[in-house]
């Protein structure tokens, strides 16, 4: 290895987990031959006899589409590998469905360029299909392997899953998720301990928000805790109602700088409170707007128009998946919304300046909802809009003199260097430093697509759907 330069030692690297992917496949693939060795045929046995009443069946251990197999035979895989039983009958039931429901996948994994692991999980997204539908979803998803990462080809499959999904059929596995919420508290350890749920969508992005809104006043209050503890923190204040309702009130006077705000009465019943005193605190009593004590959270929602009208067809909601359009109104309900219509690009005038207006960020990130880096699956929301051609600001020597991009070179009449839609791309603030300081290489060549060389001279080209290296400097004929 010593003799590998950089850009050879990032080629191997490829090449080993390529290797190693194929070597899980081949695993998976003799899962399924193995099944075909044990191909179960109820009619080599007598009818009504013992070994038909008693002994081994057929059974199905894989999803619609796929041979049955004879019942004992998982447990020669389970003994071998150390697994239970019911493990094996999984492996081999999602080996036969991938093979059988999902052969482009199938394909692609067999080829290693689709980790086990990943495509298991598909074939657990379409599990419920019918096998002529599951076809349908496999050549939708092949096309996607080499140019998305595995959370968003789950997601995708998700979303297409959905929308070939009979209504009541989704309804009911709806209503099975709601069923399934619930809080546990863990056992206790070195003074802390683990709390994991399940809850609504909607009360999952409020409790982020209010979570993050206490944090935030706990900061103020001259907490330095890391975030995480803050919002562990606010999460244990949560328990204590009159106590988070006196921080909220305290934050909304501090705010608004009003001493008005009634606080601390002297009747009997708080005389105990161990908040009592502090600035805000009425012993529970609600003395503010009690709007202004709610959490407030952005839901993005993609839509088609007809989908509003009708209130039928599939919605996608950033942070919570695919869903039917009838399930909006109970993910917001018991909220107050406000409707944002998408903003036309074209409306948007270039700026000068620096900063970045509201409108142009809604643009970016509904154009490229991901990070624009290869492969990346970082949320738009979550990074900083970078200028593609780096921003110059406007000479004031002469006012014949344009501003300057990131070359050196006056800007030209198209406005490069400009902050405008067309130079912005979302980029995490790691990424956006090695592009401008670490030798990384950024064009973005029409909106929204973005064209990437790395120091060791691969190139990658990045639309909103997917990524795809386009240039492998060691082997290039096989980029």
């Amino acid at each position: 290895m010593q003799e590998l330069t950089s850009a050879q030692t990032v080629d191997a690297m490829l090449s080993a987990r390529r290797r190693a992917w194929m070597a899980e496949a081949e695993a998976f693939e003799l899962a399924a031959h193995f099944a075909d060795l044990h191909a179960a045929d109820p009619a080599d046995q007598p009818s009504g006899s013992t070994a038909v009443l008693f002994g081994e069946r057929a059974v199905s251990l894989g999803h619609d589409g796929t041979p049955e197999v004879a019942e004992f035979a998982s447990l020669e895989i389970a003994a071998a590998l150390n697994i239970a039983r019911e493990a094996a009958d999984c492996l081999i039931g999602d080996a036969l469905s991938l093979r059988h429901r999902l052969p482009l996948l199938w394909q692609k994994m067999r080829d290693g360029f689709l980790r086990v692991g990943v495509a298991r999980a598909i074939v657990a997204k379409t599990a419920s299909l019918p096998l002529k539908q599951a076809l349908v979803v496999d050549r939708e998803l092949a096309p996607l392997v080499e140019g998305v990462s595995a959370y968003r080809l789950i997601k995708t499959a998700e979303g297409l899953v959905l929308a070939l999904t009979p209504p009541e059929q989704a309804q009911d596995d709806y209503e099975k998720a709601q069923s399934s919420r619930g809080v546990w508290i863990g056992q206790s350890g070195h003074g802390v301990t683990d709390v994991s749920a399940v809850v609504n969508a909607a009360d999952g992005i409020f409790l982020d928000a209010q979570l993050d809104r206490v944090a935030g006043i706990l900061a103020q209050g001259g907490s330095t805790d890391s975030r995480d503890v803050r919002r562990s923190t606010a999460l244990g204040i949560l328990a204590t109602p009159a106590r988070v309702l006196q921080l909220l009130q305290a934050s909304l006077l501090d705010a608004a700088d009003d001493p008005e705000l009634p606080f601390d009465d002297e009747g009997p019943e708080d005389a105990g409170c161990p908040a009592k005193g502090s600035r805000g605190h009425t012993c529970g009593t609600i003395t503010v707007d009690p709007e202004l004590l709610l959490p407030k959270a952005t839901v993005v929602v993609h839509v088609e128009e007809n989908t509003v009208a009708e209130l039928d067809g599939i919605a996608r909601v950033e942070r919570c998946g695919p869903v039917l359009a009838q399930w909006m109104a109970e993910l917001l309900q018991s909220t107050r919304v406000t409707v944002k219509p998408v903003i036309d690009a074209s409306t948007i005038t270039p700026s000068d300046s620096y900063e970045i207006s509201a409108r142009m960020r809604q643009v970016v990130t509904a154009r490229n909802p991901y990070e624009v880096f290869p492969g990346s699956k970082k949320p738009a929301r979550v990074c900083d809009l970078d200028h593609t051609d780096p921003w110059r600001a406007p000479s004031t020597s002469s006012g014949n003199e344009k501003p300057h991009s990131g070359n050196g070179k006056p800007n030209s009449g198209n406005g490069e260097g400009l902050t405008r839609p067309d130079n912005l791309g979302p980029l995490s603030r790691t990424v956006h430093r090695a592009k401008t300081h670490g030798g990384w290489l950024l064009r973005q060549l029409a909106p929204g697509m973005f064209f990437w060389r790395s120091p060791d001279g691969f190139a990658y080209l990045v639309t909103p759907s997917r990524s795809w290296v386009i240039h492998n400097p060691v082997t290039p004929s096989i980029a």
